[in-house]
């Protein structure tokens, strides 16, 4: 989308500035994938659907700022 300027020469290092941060990824498993498919939210952007879902499942709280996630039953911090 754009939003962040400058951002391809950091995207191959990702994993690697993730990781030295002490980062664990999180994969997608089929639970977090169905969770997601069951919100009756008329929200209908699929990857905060599924943040959405592996917040509430995992029991994490969601870093955002974005009120879209007000109609979730997660916790955010920001």
């Amino acid at each position: 989308l754009g939003k962040l300027d400058g951002i391809a020469p950091v995207a191959g290092w990702f994993i690697d500035l993730a990781a030295a941060d002490g980062f664990v990824p999180l994969p997608i498993t089929p639970l977090h994938a169905l969770r997601a498919g069951a919100y009756a939210q008329e929200h209908r952007d699929p990857f905060d659907r599924m943040l959405a879902a592996q917040s509430e499942l995992e029991s994490m709280r969601l870093v955002t700022r974005d009120p879209a996630f007000d109609a979730f039953s997660v916790k955010t911090l920001w």
